[in-house]
């Protein structure tokens, strides 16, 4: 029994396992209240507790075919700093409506270097891993060149996964159900960051898709949201 636990452990350390297990979250929340706590979060547009979970919905505007995203985030509330920061979340199926994001930033992104690193989902099991540097030179988008994230048969959108954020004194690393799936290697921030999930629109949100004000996108399901401070 011991040789295989310990052959779990290097199986798990090998894979790139999440940095997270037998540690008590900092901060936590599991949206079991009926309206989100303003001391935790701010909130743009329709974002909502339904059922337990934060519900990131797209609301239609007056004209057809228009449509207005939500937003969650910690901003001057809540920030970390090296660490590790997770969200349960029931991803979106539907394409061709822009895209939900679940990330982590630095306040000041004015500030040399900062960064904010995310998943996007964009429908369809379409999930990447994205990183915002900023340098000297200038900022930078930095996304894998190939997919990084195999969902197939709506596994992302069927169920709730575990979707995982770290930064260290060195890297910047992506999880998702504790299996490491990206990792790199650049300037890394002094300063904390704050949570944050959105929903990003075409500009002026327009969805050519989603012409009945009635039938819009579904929303981006947040099941729960913990942070782990990494010794």
């Amino acid at each position: 029994m011991k040789a295989l636990s310990l052959f779990s452990l290097l199986a798990a350390l090998t894979l790139g396992a999440a940095p997270n297990a037998g540690l008590k979250p900092v901060w936590e929340d599991d949206f079991n209240a009926k309206e989100l706590d303003p001391k935790k979060w701010s909130v743009g547009g329709q974002a909502r507790i339904v059922d337990g979970k934060l519900q990131l919905e797209v609301t239609p505007k007056d004209k057809a075919g228009f449509w207005n995203g939500s937003s969650a985030n910690t901003s001057r509330k809540f920030s970390h700093g090296q660490g590790y920061f997770e969200a349960s979340i029931r991803a979106i199926q539907s394409k061709n409506r822009g895209w939900t994001v679940f990330g982590i930033r630095n306040e000041k992104m004015e500030i040399v270097p900062s960064s904010s690193l995310s998943f996007g989902f964009s429908g369809a099991d379409r999930i990447e891993p994205s990183l915002h540097l900023v340098e000297e030179t200038g900022m930078e988008r930095l996304v894998p060149k190939e997919r990084v994230i195999a969902m197939d048969g709506g596994k992302s959108y069927k169920k709730f996964l575990t979707y995982g954020l770290q930064w260290t004194a060195t890297s910047y690393i992506w999880y998702v159900d504790g299996r490491q799936v990206h990792k790199l290697s650049r300037p890394i921030p002094k300063e904390p960051m704050y949570l944050e999930f959105y929903q990003h629109l075409p500009e002026g949100g327009l969805l050519k898709d989603f012409m009945n004000p009635k039938l819009g996108p579904e929303p981006m399901q947040i099941d729960w949201v913990k942070v782990f401070k990494i010794p």
